[in-house]
């Protein structure tokens, strides 16, 4: 039997073999197609009795073959009754494809398969990892030396690349990289250079520390991590998990959306579609969340205080529909239907997380300092006794990472390798001090029902009703937005806020509930937002030595539930070397590496630069 795969169908068995007993294994398919070689692999994973621990999937298909890949999938499951249950689950994964990266987590996680649609050039160079197989299909592939070059940098040094179809020229392979033997399987060839390669795989130590108030940020790095074989220690300023912004009662899962689909638009989806996952496999609905879509309000910015509209969406009447946001009147209200989008009960999910045995809580232990010492972080409590040691220390705790950074950077010496301009985006961070207003649900003698939506509804503020409590059903509303906590101690303020946000967000509504506000039967949550120089979260590494030891994610800003899952899985990408859970040039906008962008100060300013001649 020849080694040879059949023009759409799987890889050969000997493609397999190497992955026994491997932590990580990762598989680039530039012609995935329908999804058949892929469910041949997770097939074979799945029986394999020494198969890696996880393994990353990453399949290139046009945008045609995405759009019919649920159908394509469903087809596959009738006529291959083995692979059905495969094919059905990916299939109910697969909506709202476009292109770009989308990510889809399967079997707890320890399967990930990265879907890139496109044209097969350019999402190769959007790729910035190095394959351990790579297969290539006849009619995905145009064999050239440019298209060689861009397989080739996704490869290390013994890499193997399956084939179909016509065999490559072979002077194009060696001149490329690849060794073209003539004992080599018919239909491959493996990557040996003659030269010395330049970039290697990162193998990062897997001991990880990451004091945090642990709450979503926190405890879906944490996840990431213990997934991927580290030990991870989490520190917390409270007892138990789900403090400070994980213990808001309610949040949602929405992506944003703008005119220009801008690459936060884009991030947010890849970001919501991941958290939706975890909450479909972890919780349970209709009590730690329901999904079944949100319906957005159009409110223009104009409209918004100044702090609020820099992180709200950019919604407005006119927006340009994708699959992830439909035109939508309600009760003669225009407004945008996000079909894939949920509400959370946060806390549920960080306790969720925390149940992997690679995963110790730590309650009660703030870290106020850091110390590094003979290759290894020391962490210190307010009387400066030790409470651990990492390898790797992930700062996870939003604005109190800044003082604990400026703290340690007094410490370390002056050659200290810093990633440029990360001490003064720490600065810049701020938070964001808010009001979430409640109550019970339906309020007596009145007929809110009838005006409630059965759905929840955002746009300039938000409102979720009929979430289970402990007392009851329950309605949510707001929030406020303040730079300062001084402005959130005033609670009636607060709710006088919320509810004229609730009265231009749903008049109905806020008519229903005026007797509950009238009559003090309201109650409150207030916590923190933190918020970057750009209003996109920080994501990396602080210092940039080759092996990078201390890291940040944090500045999720007012998507924390739509942005935490998918800077999890990126910090995790970068620090193994794996594929990166969205396009290279757009993760990089996400990056602690970015630049700062810096407010122009007028001509003669202090420290404003002249030029003369």
């Amino acid at each position: 039997m020849s080694a040879r795969a059949d023009a759409q169908g799987p890889l050969p068995a000997l493609a397999y073999a190497p992955w026994a007993s491997q932590a990580c294994w990762t598989l680039l398919d530039t012609g995935f197609d329908y999804g058949q070689a892929f469910l041949a692999t997770w097939h074979c994973w799945r029986t394999h009795a020494r198969r890696p621990g996880l393994l990353h999937y990453v399949g290139l298909l046009s945008a045609a073959e995405a759009r019919a890949l649920a159908v394509a999938l469903a087809q596959h499951a009738a006529r291959h009754p083995e692979l059905a249950e495969l094919a059905e689950t990916l299939g109910r994964l697969c909506y709202g494809l476009e292109p770009g990266f989308q990510r889809i987590l399967l079997e707890g996680g320890m399967l990930s398969l990265t879907l890139c649609v496109g044209e097969v050039g350019p999402l190769l160079g959007q790729q910035a990892f190095q394959a351990d197989t790579l297969r290539v299909g006849p009619a995905a592939f145009h064999w050239d030396k440019w298209a060689l070059k861009a397989l080739a940098r996704c490869c290390k040094r013994g890499s193997t690349l399956f084939f179909t179809g016509t065999l490559p020229d072979p002077d194009l392979l060696r001149d490329a990289g690849f060794a073209v033997a003539a004992d080599s399987p018919t239909g491959s060839v493996r990557y040996d250079p003659r030269w010395q390669l330049r970039r290697q795989r990162r193998t990062p130590p897997q001991t990880a520390r990451t004091p945090v108030r642990c709450a979503v940020v926190g405890a879906s790095v944490a996840r990431a991590l213990a997934l991927r074989g580290w030990q991870v220690d989490v520190y917390d300023t409270q007892g138990a998990p789900a403090g400070g912004a994980a213990g808001l009662p309610v949040g949602l899962v929405v992506p944003h959306h703008s005119a220009d689909d801008s690459p936060r638009s884009r991030m947010s989806r890849v970001g919501t579609r991941l958290m939706l996952q975890h909450a479909a496999e972890r919780l349970q609905a209709g009590s730690d969340w329901q999904p079944g879509g949100v319906l957005e309000r159009c409110v223009a910015d104009a409209e918004l205080p100044d702090v609020e509209a820099e992180v709200r969406s950019e919604t407005a009447p006119g927006l340009a529909p994708t699959g992830w946001a439909q035109a939508m009147d309600w009760q003669g209200m225009p407004g945008l239907w996000h079909p894939y989008a949920a509400w959370v009960r946060p806390a549920r999910l960080v306790q969720e997380w925390l149940t992997h045995p690679g995963i110790r809580f730590h309650g009660l232990a703030p870290v106020q300092a850091l110390e590094r010492m003979a290759g290894q972080w020391t962490l210190r409590d307010g009387q400066g006794a030790e409470i651990g040691r990492a390898d790797i220390v992930v700062l996870a705790n939003a604005h109190g990472c800044a003082a604990l950074v400026q703290g340690l950077a007094q410490r370390l010496p002056a050659d200290f390798p810093w990633v440029p301009d990360a001490l003064e985006k720490l600065q810049r961070l701020q938070t964001l001090q808010g009001t979430l207003s409640m109550g019970a649900w339906p309020p007596a003698g009145t007929d809110a029902l009838a005006a409630a939506p059965a759905f929840p509804v955002n746009g300039h503020g938000s409102f979720v009703a009929g979430v289970p409590g402990e007392q009851g059903l329950q309605w949510f509303a707001g929030s406020t937005f303040h730079a300062s906590a001084d402005l959130c101690a005033d609670l009636a303020q607060e709710h006088a806020m919320n509810r004229r946000k609730l009265q231009a967000l749903l008049p109905l509504v806020a008519d229903a509930l005026a007797g509950q506000f009238d009559q003090q039967q309201v109650q409150g949550w207030q916590g923190t937002r933190c918020v970057t120089h750009d209003r996109l979260p920080l994501v990396g590494p602080l210092d940039a030595g080759e092996q990078p030891a201390l890291w940040l994610c944090a500045g999720m800003g007012a998507r924390g539930l739509s942005f935490s899952a998918l800077c999890a899985e990126l910090l995790a990408a970068w620090l193994g070397g794996e594929p990166l859970p969205l396009e290279s040039s757009m993760a990089q906008s996400l990056s602690t590496q970015r630049s700062l962008r810096r407010k122009r100060q007028p001509a003669g300013a202090p420290g404003a630069s002249s030029a003369a001649g």
